[in-house]
Order: structure tokens, then C-alpha cells, then sequence
């Protein structure tokens, strides 16, 4: 199912990518250099407010919280339910 995911939506890096153990980037010229260079595009949105998001790993077989956020765990994988 994990795999059903991605070749649906593709890779996302949002605001709240950062590299493990990193600061949580607020603003786009936070994100590591390393990071940013593997994306197409990158939107800047000016600095983002609130808590950062729930970080899910769907690579595997099986689905891995990488970080517990602002959404909770049970409706991200709710929502992702209803994908496949």
C-alpha cells in the first residue's frame, strides 16, 4: 500500500523538512542546501506559524511516524486509507 501512495502523489518536501535531528525550518532558506538541491521547485511562502506537521514514511512496508506533529498519526493514516 505504501508504494500505491507515492506513485500516486510523488515525493513532497514541505517547510518542515529538515535532516534528522536538524532544526525545524519555519522559512524556505532554513532547509538544508542538501535537501532543497534534490527538489524541482520550491515555493516560498514567507515564514509559516503554528507547529510543524505529523512526518510519515510510507517507503517501506510498512508505515513509520517520523515525527508526531500538529495532525494526528490515526487521521494521516486515515486519510491516506481512503488512496488505496
Amino acid at each position: 500500500a505504501p508504494a500505491t501512495v507515492l506513485a500516486q502523489t510523488g515525493v513532497v518536501a514541505a517547510t518542515s523538512a529538515n535532516l534528522t535531528g536538524g532544526p525545524e525550518p519555519r522559512r524556505l532558506d532554513e532547509i538544508a542546501e542538501e535537501l532543497r538541491s534534490g527538489c524541482a521547485a520550491a515555493l516560498d511562502g514567507g515564514e509559516l506559524p503554528g507547529t510543524p506537521s505529523t512526518v510519515i514514511d510510507f517507503s517501506g512496508g510498512e508505515p513509520v511516524v517520523l515525527r508526531e506533529g500538529a495532525g494526528s498519526v490515526e487521521a494521516a493514516l486515515g486519510a491516506v486509507r481512503t488512496l488505496v
